[in-house]
C-alpha cells in the first residue's frame, strides 16, 4: 500500500516532477521517473496513481484528514486526466513526467483544486 501512495509524484506545484517519491535512478532507466513502469496503465489506473501520490505528498505537509486531501486530490487527478490529450497521457506513461504541453494543465489543476 505504501508503494502505491508513493508511486507517482508528478506536479511541480507540489514540488516534484518525477513519477516517484524517490529521485530518478542513474543509468539506463534514468530518463524514466523512479523506475515505475506506467506504460501498461489504463487512464483510470493513471488517474488513481496521481491521486494517491497527491494524498501522500499532502500528508507530508499537513493533516490530510482535516484538509480533505482525498477530495482535493481526486479533483486534481480528474482535472488533469480530462485536460490531457491522449498523446500527453501516453507521454506521461512513457517518461514518468509531465511533458511541456501537459505541465501547465497539471499546474492549473493543482491551483483550481487547492492542492
Amino acid at each position: 500500500m505504501k508503494f502505491i501512495l508513493a508511486a507517482l509524484l508528478v506536479t511541480s506545484t507540489l514540488g516534484f516532477a518525477h513519477a516517484g517519491a524517490r529521485p530518478p535512478s542513474e543509468g539506463a532507466n534514468a530518463s524514466r521517473g523512479a523506475g515505475l513502469d506506467m506504460r501498461g496503465m489504463t487512464d483510470d489506473q493513471l488517474r488513481r496513481r496521481m491521486q494517491d501520490a497527491c494524498v501522500f505528498k499532502l500528508s507530508e505537509r499537513e493533516e490530510a484528514i482535516k484538509t480533505n486531501a482525498v477530495g482535493r486530490c481526486g479533483c486534481y487527478a480528474g482535472n488533469i486526466m480530462r485536460a490531457m490529450s491522449t498523446d500527453e497521457a501516453a507521454e506521461l506513461r512513457e517518461t514518468g513526467v509531465f511533458g511541456r504541453s501537459s505541465r501547465p494543465k497539471a499546474e492549473n489543476a493543482a491551483k483550481s483544486c487547492k492542492v
